[in-house]
């Protein structure tokens, strides 16, 4: 209705447009418009000039509910259909929908499992889980989220080196176990069934993939 595009101020998108976005996500009419203002926000000019711009990774990265999350860019690259974060709206529309509290359990473990499934070959091998584990421990390092240029430069760092390398053993171990006690067809790797298997049981698993704008 006109009342909600007056709550949020003109929108570009006519109802039949926020009718779709509405089928094609979990947000209402009125959520589609907010999370629009807020896509809006990250670069007003921008969206003054555009009628559909694409924005930088850096400026979706400036999205504060984003900052916080040590996977953010990764996250940014699996949802951006170019593969290198650059979104346009419909993109970041999508990646909100799934990250969001109305998002089933399935969803957020499709969205897990392509996030750590850093080579892309629709398997979580022993090298992805410990490219998940030093996005994990970096912050804590480091005292906040760094670029992925600056994370390498961390990782190389030999002070790092030698905190990860006292670790490294504890680490393996670790890694391995978890491989061993979901990977149920013993080929030394988790595949999504595995993958989905594990998460389904794993308590306040949704919790860590919900952004709410």
């Amino acid at each position: 209705s006109s009342g909600i595009n007056a709550e949020y101020g003109a929108s570009r998108y006519n109802q039949d447009e926020l009718a779709e976005f509405q089928d094609l996500t979990y947000f209402t009419k009125r959520e589609v418009l907010h999370v629009h203002k807020r896509f809006c926000g990250l670069s007003p000019e921008k969206a003054k000039d555009e009628r559909n711009p694409v924005l930088s990774k850096q400026e979706i990265l400036s999205l504060p509910e984003l900052a916080a999350n040590p996977f953010n860019e990764r996250i940014l690259d699996v949802f951006s259909q170019s593969g290198d974060g650059r979104m346009n709206f419909e993109e970041f529309l999508d990646m909100m929908s799934q990250f969001s509290s109305k998002a089933p359990l399935n969803t957020k473990i499709d969205i897990a499992f392509r996030i750590y499934d850093f080579n892309d070959d629709g398997e979580i091998c022993e090298k992805d889980l410990e490219k998940v584990v030093l996005f994990l421990i970096q912050p804590s390092v480091t005292g906040g989220n760094l670029s992925s240029d600056d994370r390498q430069k961390v990782v190389n760092n030999p002070h790092f080196k030698k905190r990860v390398d006292r670790m490294s053993g504890v680490m393996t171990h670790a890694i391995r176990k978890v491989i061993r006690e979901m990977d149920m067809d013993d080929d030394g790797t988790i595949s999504y069934l595995d993958f989905k298997h594990g998460m389904s049981k794993l308590n306040g698993f949704e919790e860590s993939f919900k952004i709410t704008l």
